[in-house]
């Protein structure tokens, strides 16, 4: 179950913000400064937009701009959940710390070839370790390079270590940016950013979200405010030799999986929270799921946070989590499922099955 949320985004600054702006359809682009555009024929600037967190993450590096975020969305996190306390040696010396961030990438680390990994965890997750000041063995800190499926990935090994008793709760941090020089330079080299040019392609964004996963018995011994429940979670991946262009069999495999594991009742009549973000091979993965599910998916209704944060990367998933447990449609039924689908750039897939907690019970959020 879900004791806890936190969240950074360029909507919102504090997970009830966001999720409340993200629902009601806020978006506040802004011209990015960190890539010059250029149109090749006139050598006119061309406009490049992005989802920033305005005020908040301007100056920093790569690293920096994850560190900012990741500190923020747990700082939201403890500040919002009641009896949380950060000097709890006992509580934290069964918690788990899982950290996720893009595959790591020599061009955009500036690291030696296949350094990128080590990198990353000597000049990222040691410091946000520290930082973080909560009292976490080191033993129970890493590193998920999955990029978009790592929400996914991330609480199906959290069941795992809940099952085997290694753990009681598991701390994860999801955090991504593309307002990196870089990082835009290397999406636009691969004609995969959205311009004047280009009406095709992905916004940038940035954010930071915090999840903290729990095993029932430890949730309830403390008494903790549950925010939803993890009603299935499936993962698989595309084989590394299929194009980007012909995926979908494995997404609509993962899918069907959580779908039955799930017990969700058929036709579907729930949300559907997706990373889709403007690109042609994402939307073509997706419809090809979405054939071969035709007749378990009909009912049902896909958001798409892209459109008001842009593209968030690895903090994609745990964001649909967040918006998923936030949801308040009048029209839909309050303990209706949600479904949270996410496919990384390297052919993993994941999908979530999210039961909110009942209304008798509380909610760990407002």
């Amino acid at each position: 179950m879900l004791t806890g949320t936190g969240a950074v985004t360029s909507v919102g600054r504090s997970v009830a913000a966001a999720c409340a702006a993200i629902h009601a359809g806020v978006s506040r682009p802004r011209p990015l400064n960190e890539l010059r555009v250029v149109e090749p024929e006139s050598q006119e600037d061309l406009a490049l937009s992005g989802h920033p967190v305005h005020g908040y993450t301007e100056g920093f590096t790569l690293l920096g701009r994850w560190m900012r975020l990741a500190r923020g969305c747990v700082r939201d996190l403890v500040s919002s959940s009641p009896g949380l306390k950060t000097a709890d040696r006992r509580f934290w010396d069964t918690t788990g710390l899982t950290v996720i961030v893009m595959p790591p990438d020599d061009t955009v680390l500036l690291t030696a070839p296949g350094q990128g990994r080590a990198h990353l965890e000597e000049a990222f997750l040691l410091p946000l370790h520290s930082a973080l000041e909560l009292p976490i063995p080191p033993r129970n800190v890493e590193l998920l390079c999955a990029g978009h499926a790592g929400t996914a990935l991330a609480i199906e090994q959290g069941v795992r270590r809940f099952s085997s008793r290694e753990l009681e709760r598991l701390l994860i941090v999801a955090v991504d940016s593309y307002i990196d020089t870089q990082r835009l330079a290397e999406l636009l080299e691969q004609g995969r950013l959205k311009t004047e040019e280009q009406p095709v392609g992905l916004i940038p964004g940035e954010a930071g979200v915090a999840l903290l996963l729990e095993a029932e018995p430890s949730a309830r011994r403390r008494n903790a405010p549950i925010a939803g429940y993890v009603a299935a979670v499936s993962t698989n991946r595309e084989p590394e030799e299929r194009p980007r262009i012909q995926r979908g069999h494995a997404l609509a495999e993962c899918l069907a999986r959580a779908l039955d594991h799930g017990a969700v009742a058929s036709p579907f009549r729930g949300d559907i929270y997706s990373d889709l973000n403007g690109e042609a091979w994402r939307a073509q993965e997706w419809g090809r799921a979405r054939i071969r599910l035709e007749q378990r998916l009909e009912e049902s209704c896909l958001q798409l946070p892209c459109t008001s944060v842009g593209d968030v990367g690895a903090a994609s998933g745990a964001l649909g989590v967040c918006l998923a447990l936030c949801a308040r449609d009048p029209f839909r039924d309050a303990e209706a499922p949600s479904l949270v689908l996410s496919s990384s750039d390297r052919g993993e897939v994941g999908c979530l099955v999210l039961q909110p907690a009942r209304l008798e019970q509380g909610r760990g959020r407002g």
